[in-house]
C-alpha cells in the first residue's frame, strides 16, 4: 500500500532589520500591536486550528480507507501455496499456480495433469520472464497498453457479473422444464443406419461392388478402399434424410434394410452403401441434450439481462456522424 506522506511546512519569520530607524518609530509600531483585539484574534486562531484539524483528519481517514482496501484485496486475491516448482528473479512459482492456469484451458480438462504439466510449467515460466522484462522496460505505462488493460478489466468484471447472474438463473429444474416443453414439439421421423465405402472413382466403386457380390467382407473393403477417414469402419450411425446431402439421402432412403446400393455420386466421390437398419426416431434423453438446452437458455438470459440493464440505466444510443 502506498501511503500519502503528509508534509508540514514551517513558516519562517524574517528577523526585523533596523537600519537607521528611529526609536520613536519603533515605539509607535509597538503601540499599534498592543491595540490588537485579543478576543477576535483568539477566535480567528480557533477557526484556523479547526480547519487544519478537519483537513488533516480527512487525509488520515483517506489513508485508513486505503489501508482497509489493501487488506480486503489481500484477502480476495488467492495467494499461491504449496510446492515451489520454479523461481524467476527470486520470485517463486508454485504448483498451485500451474494447476490454476490449467483450469483456465477447457480443452485440457480431460487430459492427465502429469502429461500436460511440463508444457504448462514452461508457459507460466515464459510468461513470468516476459512480465519481468515488460516491467523493467516500462511497457505497462505505454498508452496503448493502459488502454488494453482497461478494456480487459472491463471485460473480466462484466463476464464475472454475467456468470454470476446466469448461475442464479439457469437451474436444473428450469432445464428439465424447458426439456419437457421441447418434447411437445418433437415429431418422429424415419431414420436409417448405414455403412458406406467412399471410392475415388466410379470404376473403383464398380469393382468394390463386384467384390461385395462375390462375398467379400464389407468391413475388409472399407479398410482397403474407403477415403472417409472420419468413419474408419464405414458406419455412419443413424440419421434422418435432412441430415445428409440430397444426392446421397435420396438414394439411401429408398433402399430396403440389408440392401447394398449401386455407386452413388456426390461431391465427395463415389459411395457404395449398405443399409443396416430403419426405424422411427425417438426423442433424445434429457442427459443427451442437457448442455444444448443450457446453452439455449443462457443465450436467452444474456439478451434479457442486457435488455433489462439498458432500461434500468436509461441507455441512449446516438447515431454518429460518419
Amino acid at each position: 500500500m502506498v501511503q500519502k506522506k503528509i508534509t508540514m511546512k514551517k513558516t519562517s519569520s524574517k528577523k526585523r532589520k533596523v537600519t537607521g530607524e528611529s526609536a520613536s518609530v519603533i515605539l509607535e509600531k509597538e503601540k499599534q500591536i498592543k491595540i490588537i483585539n485579543y478576543p477576535v484574534l483568539s477566535f480567528i486562531l480557533f477557526v484556523a486550528a479547526l480547519f487544519i484539524w478537519f483537513i488533516v483528519g480527512l487525509m488520515f481517514m483517506e489513508m485508513a480507507v486505503e489501508e482497509n482496501l489493501c487488506q480486503i484485496r489481500q484477502k480476495i486475491v488467492k495467494k499461491p501455496i504449496g510446492e515451489v516448482v520454479a523461481t524467476v528473479a527470486g520470485e517463486n512459482i508454485y504448483m498451485s499456480e500451474i494447476k490454476d492456469y490449467a483450469k483456465t484451458i477447457p480443452q485440457l480438462a480431460d487430459l492427465p495433469f502429469e502429461t500436460i504439466y511440463p508444457q504448462l510449467l514452461e508457459t507460466v515460466v515464459s510468461s513470468r520472464i516476459l512480465k519481468r522484462g515488460a516491467e523493467q522496460a516500462g511497457t505497462e505505462d505505454l498508452p496503448e497498453v493502459q488502454t488494453a488493460l482497461a478494456l480487459a478489466h472491463d471485460q473480466i468484471i462484466a463476464q464475472a457479473y454475467l456468470d454470476k447472474k446466469l448461475s442464479e438463473m439457469v437451474s436444473e429444474e428450469r432445464l428439465k422444464q424447458r426439456y419437457q416443453e421441447e418434447l411437445k414439439h418433437f415429431k418422429p421421423a424415419k431414420e436409417v443406419r448405414a455403412k458406406h465405402i467412399l471410392a475415388k472413382t466410379e470404376q473403383e466403386a464398380k469393382d468394390i461392388l463386384i467384390q461385395l457380390k462375390a462375398g467379400a467382407s464389407f468391413e475388409m473393403l472399407v479398410a482397403k478402399y474407403s477415403q472417409d477417414k472420419s468413419a474408419p469402419d464405414g458406419d455412419l450411425g443413424y440419421f434422418t434424410q435432412d441430415m445428409m446431402i440430397p444426392e446421397f439421402a435420396r438414394v439411401v432412403f429408398e433402399m430396403k434394410k440389408g440392401q447394398i446400393s449401386e455407386p452413388i455420386k456426390t461431391p465427395f466421390g463415389w459411395h457404395i452403401v449398405s443399409l443396416e437398419d430403419i426405424r422411427q426416431s425417438s426423442p433424445p434423453s434429457f442427459e443427451d441434450v442437457k448442455e444444448n438446452i443450457k446453452l439455449l437458455l443462457m443465450e436467452e438470459d444474456i439478451k434479457k439481462i442486457i435488455s433489462d440493464e439498458k432500461k434500468r440505466l436509461n441507455v441512449k444510443i446516438r447515431k454518429p456522424k460518419i
